[in-house]
């Protein structure tokens, strides 16, 4: 009853290696518990390990700005981000997530002459904002933009529209001096 992703072979992909890994943790704790207790001390004490190293690479990275530029690029791989936030090196919270549907969909956005900001994320709910005025998106591209947030961010249970800033008609980063650029 061996539950291998492929007979005689290593895992091929990151999602494999995690069934795999799913898989085999749960065999070992329906057998006896002194081994599942010695499973999870040595999966702990290995964590740990890899943990300290995983902390200096990124102390390093840090320190140089080519690196920042790294560390930036990786922590958009999949395998990359579960390797931090299994080791408590990044907190898993949606914003991240929210902030890459915003860039999928800024084409759109762009197009369509929609402004729009993600003013904050907290918990599983995400609070954005609306340009007002001539700048404002009906209802229905409101609704559109809540839906395919919702639809792309795993974990996000709401989208809500906070009040537009007090007193500012035009946003200050809009407003570029001299000839437009092409």
């Amino acid at each position: 009853m061996a539950d291998h992703t492929h007979e005689g072979s290593a895992p091929e992909s990151f999602e494999e290696l995690a069934q795999q890994i799913d898989g085999l943790r749960d065999r070992i704790h329906h057998q006896d518990p002194e081994v599942a207790a010695l499973l999870d001390e040595t999966v702990e004490a290995i964590t740990a390990f890899n943990r300290i190293g995983l902390m200096t690479l990124i102390r390093m990275l840090r320190a140089d700005p080519r690196g920042q530029d790294i560390l930036f690029a990786a922590v958009d791989e999949p395998e990359v981000m579960a390797l931090l936030v299994s080791h408590g090196l990044v907190k898993a919270n949606l914003t991240l997530d929210v902030l890459r549907a915003v860039e999928q969909i800024k084409p759109y956005l762009v197009a369509s002459s929609v402004e729009f900001e993600v003013d904050r994320v907290e918990g599983d709910v995400a609070y954005v904002r609306f340009a007002t005025g001539c700048s404002a998106p009906s209802e229905q591209v409101r609704e559109e933009i809540r839906g395919t947030l919702l639809s792309r961010v795993t974990g996000l249970r709401a989208v809500e529209e906070v009040a537009p800033q007090a007193g500012t008609f035009i946003a200050l980063d809009t407003i570029r001096v001299g000839a437009p650029s092409s």
